[in-house]
């Protein structure tokens, strides 16, 4: 059971990792578009998928640290 919770938060960090660097990647094309037409939905909905994940993970590391009755 723990094993498969550390696995779990090791691909839940590596998912941050990834969705942070789609975030430094989107940043400069989101000012092109915003300078064209104005909107911003691609970054915020990659902050949005960032900050689930990042939620995740820590209920992971609660669940992990928690005592076990087993």
């Amino acid at each position: 059971m723990k094993l498969n919770i550390r696995l779990q938060i090791l691909l839940c960090n590596s998912y941050v990792l990834l969705l942070c660097i789609a975030i430094v990647l989107t940043i400069p094309l989101q000012f092109v578009v915003f300078l064209f037409k104005g909107k911003k939905k691609a970054v915020s909905s990659l902050e949005d998928r960032l900050f689930k994940t990042l939620f995740h993970i820590n209920d992971l590391r609660r669940i992990l640290k928690k005592p076990s009755d087993e």
